[in-house]
């Protein structure tokens, strides 16, 4: 998988409420890709190059297509 990264990018912290965990999407990206609250949205881990960890969250409300790769 190739990834083009766009020229957006933020820092997110990690809160906790209760026993859920969740990481905030800034708001550019949630007016600009017409996002709503209660929308399913797909993540997946993975890594990157040089093995550092990588969170993918597709914000089409579609899952990770399954073309044989991992």
């Amino acid at each position: 998988m190739k990834i083009k990264f766009q020229n957006i990018g933020w820092r997110s912290k990690v809160s906790q409420k209760r026993a859920t965990f969740s990481i905030s999407i800034n708001k550019l990206v949630v007016v600009g890709n017409c996002l709503k609250k209660g929308q399913v949205l797909y993540s997946y881990l993975g890594e990157d190059d040089s093995n550092r960890p990588i969170m993918i969250t597709y914000l089409d409300e579609k899952e990770k297509s399954n073309n044989g790769n991992s």
